[in-house]
């Protein structure tokens, strides 16, 4: 369960939905006889699969038993891969063993499904084991590139000897550079037929995605495998970020790239492409993968998607349900917001009626160029900010569009658009517009003194500021915060937060820092010992728009509760932020309050890594011995 906020700042909780458990239910089919769904596999070989899965699950930690037990378990698979790739246990088994697998266990699977992938892409289960082989050849195939200078890329058959060290063999990079090309290649003469298809079609976009050298789509998280020491701390492609990582790739790969892009482009019914789940993700994935290809591509594409479908010159509007849905909005408004903010209702573009084509609109507007996004903006967006920003679907999309401008020219007209509207955004619960539009004004530099005004308008704190900070956190007005608890824990807004540490990185942060100054030690305390508010340390420390005098006074405000600080989970990483701010005499004059109860500082995991980073031992016995060895390893970082 986790809490959420309500309009009046109190928590709720929220009871998150059960996942499934894989391994529970595939032992329970076993206990009914029942070996999985999918093909037949035999009982003893189903609970090998269960048992393995288990230990799988436990974790394999030494290496040696890990390159072990995948041997062993594909060894158990010759002469059955048909049957337990197409049984819902096996397939996932091999699924997770495949990227480990030895160059002659792959190439056997590769020879076996190669003959049957007709049916076998078609397959719920066996589709899944097609991918992840398309993948890992892929991955094998252009390993040997990935440190050579994309400039002076050949394909592979071309190249003689391997630019870098690879722990398989050239006939193997071989093998896989060609089942990679034949995958892709029977992907693409049976496009017509696997775009309709829901398995096949996550084939044709993992062979797009592998032949442009994808390695993550935005928003995206990195798949994990079941044993331990793989799953990697990369949590995937956070918000607001504009750029991608392409694998480097040959030019026969891209080749085929443009192919699947000129086919489905040329279809009579691409058009209507994006307003469907499975063509509209095939379409994103496409238009992700020609970013890294071809431009001129990408704009035709973008082109005729904003021309012919997102929002066509004979477009019509169904006025009587957005007039239902305005008067709906305008009515929850005026409840709790001035009229000033009202929403103004104007016609919607069809693609906002569809979550789906929403979707593909975002990925056009990352990989637009700036007169592509202009146009983009100029028949979508322009002078339906306000009420597509208070959309609960839409308001990611107005997101999207800030985070990819970087005209100031352009950028302005939005904020103008948008700065009256900040109440009825957090009315609304709609403060990840917020974030994007304090990004912006933080990367193109423009209007960052009028953000803060229109924020501190809608807190409604424009007469005091000294609660600016808390209010942001919180992303409440001031009326609905009960100020004399501050020194109490209390929720934060992750959204205020991201905020809070923006504005402190902006040209002129003087209200956020004096308001942070201004708050007591106790306060302060209770902010950066929490997981959202110890970031806002991180901002503090590492601004340069933050003045030394503003760090000095924080450190000074902190002085006797740096202890308590260094003991909890989230407030030993302010800590860690603080300290390495501070000068070398408060450094010392914070290890000097560390040492007095030192034993205390032992008794939580947190204060005990703190205590050996900075070799507080060592400070004890000898403060000059203690500074010594913190100037030679700064030296020897240097």
């Amino acid at each position: 369960m986790s809490a959420e906020p309500t309009e009046n700042g109190t928590n709720i909780k929220r009871i998150r939905k059960k996942r499934k458990n894989f391994l529970a239910n595939a032992k329970k089919y076993a206990k009914k006889g029942q070996m999985g769904r999918g093909a037949r596999m035999s009982d003893d070989l189903y609970q090998y699969f269960v048992g393995i899965l288990d230990a799988m699950k436990q974790g394999v930690e030494d290496e040696e038993e890990r390159v072990a037990l995948v041997n062993n378990v594909l060894e158990r698979t010759k002469g059955e891969e048909l049957n337990v790739v197409g049984n819902q246990l096996g397939c996932r088994v091999i699924e997770l063993l495949l990227p480990f697998a030895s160059a002659e266990d792959l190439e056997r699977f590769m020879d076996i499904l190669s003959p049957e992938l007709r049916r076998l892409c078609s397959d719920n289960f066996s589709s899944h084991v097609v991918e992840t082989l398309l993948r890992v050849s892929c991955c094998r195939a252009v390993e040997n590139l990935q440190n050579v200078d994309p400039e002076e890329d050949v394909p592979i058959k071309k190249k003689k000897k391997s630019k870098t060290d690879s722990k398989y063999s050239e006939e193997h990079i071989q093998k896989c550079y060609d089942f990679t090309i034949k995958i892709c290649k029977y992907a693409l003469n049976n496009l017509e037929d696997f775009v309709w298809d829901n398995y096949a079609n996550h084939i044709l976009r993992s062979a797009i995605k592998c032949l442009s050298g994808i390695t993550l789509l935005p928003g995206e998280k990195p798949k994990t495998n079941m044993f331990k020491e793989t799953v990697k701390d990369d949590k995937g492609i956070p918000p607001h970020l504009m750029t991608m990582e392409y694998k480097v790739v040959p030019d026969e790969f891209k080749e085929i790239v443009k192919d699947f892009a000129n086919r489905l482009s040329s279809w009579p019914q691409f058009k209507d492409l994006p307003y469907q789940n499975l063509t509209s993700a095939l379409l994103q994935v496409l238009l992700y993968a020609v970013k890294n290809v071809d431009s001129s591509i990408t704009k035709d594409l973008v082109k005729k998607l904003l021309n012919e479908s997102f929002a066509p010159d004979d477009w019509v509007s169904n006025e009587s349900d957005e007039k239902k849905n305005d008067e709906k909005v305008d009515a929850d408004m005026k409840e709790d917001v001035n009229e000033s903010v009202a929403i103004t209702a104007t016609p919607l573009p069809p693609v906002f009626e569809n979550q789906s084509a929403v979707r593909l609109l975002e990925a056009a507007l990352f990989v637009a160029r700036k007169k592509m996004y202009t146009q983009i903006y100029a028949k979508c967006f322009i002078n339906r900010l306000g009420q597509l920003a208070t959309v609960p679907m839409l308001n990611f999309t107005v997101q999207r569009l800030i985070d990819n401008c970087q005209v100031k020219e352009e950028f302005e007209p939005m904020f103008d658009e948008l700065c009256g509207k900040f109440s009825a955004l957090l009315f609304c619960g709609n403060s990840g517009v917020l974030v994007a539009i304090a990004k912006a004004c933080l990367r193109i530099r423009a209007r960052q003194t009028q953000f803060i005004a229109s924020l501190e308008s809608a807190l409604n704190i424009s007469e005091d500021g000294k609660h600016f900070s808390v209010c942001c956190l919180r992303l409440l007005p001031k009326e609905k915060i009960d100020l004399t608890t501050l020194d109490k824990e209390y929720f934060i807004h992750v959204h205020g937060s991201v905020i809070l540490q923006t504005i402190l990185q902006f040209q002129r942060p003087a209200k956020a820092v004096n308001s942070l100054l201004e708050l007591s030690s106790d306060e302060l305390m209770v902010i950066l010992a929490d997981a959202k508010g110890s970031h806002v340390a991180d901002a503090f420390c590492s601004s340069t728009c933050v003045g030394v005098k503003a760090r000095d006074k924080l450190i000074w405000k902190l002085k006797g509760f740096y202890q308590k600080l260094a003991l909890s989970q989230y407030g030993s990483r302010a800590f860690e932020r603080i300290f390495e701010a501070a000068s070398d005499e408060q450094k010392v004059k914070i290890m000097s309050e560390l040492s007095d109860k030192s034993s205390l500082l032992n008794s939580t995991s947190y204060g005990k890594l703190i205590a050996n980073k900075l070799d507080l031992a060592t400070f004890k016995l000898s403060q000059k011995k203690w500074e010594q060895a913190r100037l030679k390893k700064s030296v020897v970082e240097k």
